[in-house]
């Protein structure tokens, strides 16, 4: 199971910034840094030479990342510079694209030569290999059209002979084509297929879960079958809650939560609900006793499924919840007291001063429900302090500034952003999409902007993280057109381009 926090880390840290920037060279253990700098500067400005050393022994391990400003830098010190010899070695050195663990070992090196471009509807493909072919050989150009219509569905996909050739487009092309380079087929099947094979590799996934869960119910594996009768030998310290809350981004299927979660004993009950707008879905789940909502919390908090959703998982305390099924209870006992028995009255009167109770517990801790926001009422609103609330902006201002936003791994309602973003004046008003993980602030005055962005890029909103950036350019209709189930972000350029990909939406940070 993924740490979430730690591969948040992990991604900030190898996002390399143009894509394809850095390449990881093979060579003999007796170069230094100031052998390879002067091989290799000659290609584009390098920001950054790292040579891995063993921790034991302190040598070279014969292995060197070299960090460009440029991704045709790093094309063309690849095609320069593999195979070759340096400093008198008689040792060839090996030179390609550095990789990251994320990448699934993806060996093809198509996918660097292959460009995702934006196009106007009317746009033909020799108009495409026009423009495209002043940068290198153009091997094929691909326009995608609607099956039923032929017409054409606003992108098209850009094939070149070589890497250099791919990235001196990607860098030079016209902005209006928003070029990236393009999600590998097989990536994107993968992607599509993994969540159906979950029931398959389900168990042999997550062998480390169901061995803890046996060792914590003391019972061979072949007992699992009589766990619900022994979840007083959990060794987990129980909290104060029998029910959890769960969110899973992007959303699955309810079975699949329901296959993870039944694998702790107890559970009696899931509720799920799903956002189709935002891209999540959410469950509250019941267990028979504490300890096994306690493990659940434990255990599957920022457990991944094999196609990469996420799932966030936290103990349900609003206490309308609890409320709420204390309060079925009460009915379906005096229902049964009703279809089997004379009903009595004074169970009755019983059931409606439980009943009362239990709603003025419910709400004591504040306002009424219907003037304050369920998620305001939470201490983790907001990971930074942020200044009282301010009017918006008249709907018809002129926008001075837009706040590019990244959510991971869902978006916040839009009240909450609205409550978030407001904060710092000028605000016009914010804007998400359904099914992805970014949105637009737009500001009428620079200086607000600018001041969200220093406060919020980075923080937490309701236990999402953010990231508040300065967007380039206002975007055209066609944009907010196409702003559909084909689009994702992608974060490998630093000019913050909306993706559209071919039926599928992924998100990289």
């Amino acid at each position: 199971m993924n740490n979430w926090n730690q591969s948040m880390r992990n991604d900030d840290r190898n996002d390399d910034k143009p894509p394809y920037s850095r390449i990881f060279v093979v060579c003999n253990k007796q170069l230094r840094v100031e052998d390879l700098r002067p091989a290799f500067e000659v290609y584009g400005h390098i920001e950054d030479i790292h040579m891995p050393r063993d921790r034991s022994t302190g040598e070279s391990k014969g292995i060197a990342y070299v960090k460009y400003s440029k991704t045709s830098s790093a094309a063309a010190a690849i095609k320069e510079m593999h195979l070759k010899t340096i400093q008198n070695s008689s040792k060839p050195i090996r030179v390609m694209v550095a990789t990251h663990k994320n990448d699934n070992h993806n060996t093809n090196e198509d996918k660097y030569k292959r460009l995702f471009i934006k196009v106007h509807k009317e746009a033909t493909e020799s108009e495409i290999r026009h423009h495209f072919a002043a940068f290198g050989q153009v091997e094929s150009i691909h326009l995608q059209r609607d099956k039923v219509t032929d017409e054409s569905r606003g992108f098209a996909y850009v094939n070149y002979m070589s890497f250099l050739d791919a990235a001196k487009a990607f860098e030079e092309c016209d902005r209006k084509y928003k070029a990236i380079f393009a999600t590998p087929k097989e990536e994107l099947k993968r992607s599509r297929n993994s969540i159906e094979n979950f029931s398959e590799s389900f168990h042999s996934s997550n062998s480390s879960i169901i061995k803890d869960y046996n060792e914590h119910y003391n019972q061979p594996r072949g007992d699992m079958h009589k766990r619900d009768s022994m979840t007083s030998l959990i060794k987990a310290k129980s909290q104060n809650y029998d029910t959890i809350c769960v969110t899973c981004s992007p959303q699955v299927q309810q079975k699949y939560i329901d296959k993870l979660f039944n694998i702790i004993p107890g559970m009696t009950s899931c509720k799920y609900t799903s956002d189709s707008f935002n891209g999540f879905c959410k469950a509250i789940i019941t267990y028979e006793n504490e300890k096994s909502a306690t493990y659940a919390v434990e255990r599957l908090n920022n457990f991944e499924f094999p196609s990469g959703e996420i799932l966030s998982v936290k103990p349900d305390d609003n206490p309308l919840s609890k409320a709420a099924n204390n309060l079925t209870n009460i009915v379906n006992s005096f229902k049964n007291a009703i279809d089997y028995t004379n009903p009595d009255l004074v169970q009755l009167a019983d059931a409606i001063a439980q009943a009362s109770t239990l709603i003025k517990a419910a709400t004591s801790s504040g306002p009424a429900l219907r003037d304050v926001k369920p998620e305001a009422q939470q201490e983790n609103f907001c990971s930074v302090s942020l200044p009282p609330p301010q009017p918006l902006a008249n709907s018809n201002s002129r926008v001075a500034q837009r706040c590019f936003l990244v959510f991971k791994p869902h978006p916040p309602p839009v009240h909450m952003l609205k409550d978030a973003f407001c904060r710092f004046g000028d605000l016009i008003d914010v804007s998400t999409f359904p099914n992805k993980t970014f949105g637009f602030a737009k500001y009428a005055s620079v200086r607000a902007a600018q001041e969200a962005i220093r406060t919020l890029h980075g923080a937490t909103l309701c236990e999402i993280r953010l990231k508040v950036l300065e967007a380039d350019e206002r975007p055209s209709k066609d944009d907010k057109v196409n702003v559909d189930n084909e689009s994702s972000v992608d974060h490998n350029t630093d000019r913050k381009r909306i993706k559209l990909d071919d039926g599928d939406s992924t998100m990289s940070q």
